[in-house]
């Protein structure tokens, strides 16, 4: 299965280009779902098709959904909304306001990634194209399973036998419902299903980003942060779409605004070079429908495949040199100031900015203790010592 995942600022026309990527998929005779995950659902607009929360057929090889909570609840997440809305009953709030209530963050997050796990464990389809929600969202979607891992590792086994112990003891006499064993159960395979949606998304053979910008500086140093902190969080991003262009022309009402664009070009050229960059220019009229969506696709792809592998460079690598463990994380336009590093038993911390990751050590490091760290050139070099004194790089075991 192959998973495109379209990202970047709300507006910068996101939807429009994961549509036409679709449609170009599905017309080369690839199996095609089309996927959103924005609660603003446009996709159904620009295909000018009615979508719900299930696959529905768009036309030959190629599925929609819009993924809808509403359904998701009543079977996805029947047992876990249950508990929830009988225990807000509990607590004195009426039927329908504890129903409403038990819609927790980050469900309709789960729910997608989900999907691309039983999708990818069936062999559903040939390519998934992801319509996300604006970059902040999206991070946090693509950052789900790493995170919701670190919590079960340390916090699900404790909290279920205190949950255990309760029931035998206070549960007998207390009102407040607690977790049924078929909700724990319900947790303890969600968990499951994370580290599963981990391996796909971390896999760039798989899984490929694909940032959409315009030419514009609020949108370009936005699109620079996405892609710090999706390298970060051990994404691949393979290629950038410039969306947008102002065509040449003669016209004196646009010649300002296309001497923006080549500024901003410029400087797009300088800090994404050699990243894969695709095209589209500004159309004349609103982008909706098979036939505006087909012009796209031609116009970003021409005659290239749109499920090529641009790159599969990973953005972390671990190795031996010099007789030195090496982690190496892309770090880009990050300064050197805001990178801070911690390390706490089996885990390294690192934090970007707003964001922090928490990475799983391998086994052969989490007895040793960093002993330098360098940033240079966009790239986080942490060394332990190591047993190679060769000098010759080689992956580290």
């Amino acid at each position: 299965m192959r998973l495109i995942i379209y990202t970047g600022k709300g507006g910068v026309g996101k939807t429009s280009v994961a549509a036409a990527t679709a449609l170009k998929c599905a017309r080369k005779g690839y199996k095609t779902l089309i996927m959103s995950t924005d609660a603003a659902h446009s996709v159904s607009d620009s295909m000018e098709t009615e979508l719900c929360g299930q696959p529905t057929r768009v036309e030959e090889n190629l599925d929609a959904i819009e993924i809808d909570m509403l359904y998701e609840l009543e079977t996805r997440w029947s047992e876990i909304q249950k508990y929830i809305s009988d225990f807000l009953v509990s607590q004195g709030l009426d039927g329908i306001t504890s129903k409403e209530m038990s819609v927790i963050p980050g469900m309709e997050l789960m729910s997608a990634l989900f999907y691309l796990d039983d999708f990818h464990k069936k062999g559903t389809y040939d390519v998934i194209v992801m319509d996300t929600a604006p970059t902040g969202e999206t991070i946090k979607l693509l950052s789900f399973p790493e995170s919701s891992e670190w919590y079960s590792d340390k916090l699900y086994r404790i909290i279920h036998n205190l949950i255990k112990v309760a029931r035998m003891t206070i549960g007998k006499v207390m009102s407040t419902p607690l977790p049924s064993e078929e909700l724990l159960k319900d947790l303890e395979m969600l968990i499951g299903r994370m580290k599963n949606v981990q391996k796909i998304l971390e896999d760039p053979e798989i899984t490929s980003i694909r940032l959409v910008v315009n030419p514009e500086k609020m949108v370009i140093n936005e699109t620079k942060r996405a892609y710090t902190y999706l390298c970060l969080y051990g994404l691949t991003v393979e290629c950038l779409v410039i969306n947008r262009l102002l065509p040449d022309g003669n016209d004196d009402y646009f010649a300002q605004k296309r001497i923006e664009q080549e500024k901003y070009m410029k400087i797009i050229q300088e800090s994404f070079d050699p990243l894969k960059m695709l095209k589209a220019q500004q159309l004349p009229v609103e982008l909706v429908g098979m036939k505006s969506l087909e012009y796209l696709g031609d116009m970003l792809f021409q005659d290239e495949d749109p499920t090529s592998r641009f790159t599969t460079e990973r953005p972390i690598e671990i190795y031996s040199e010099n007789g030195k463990d090496i982690i190496a994380l892309r770090l880009p336009f990050m300064p050197k100031e805001k990178v801070q590093l911690y390390k706490s038993s089996d885990s390294l911390v690192v934090e970007a900015g707003q964001y922090r990751r928490s990475m799983s050590l391998p086994f052969t490091f989490i007895q040793k203790e960093p002993e330098k760290a360098e940033f240079t050139d966009g790239m986080l070099r942490i060394m332990f010592p190591g047993d190679d004194v060769s000098g010759e790089r080689k992956p580290a075991e």
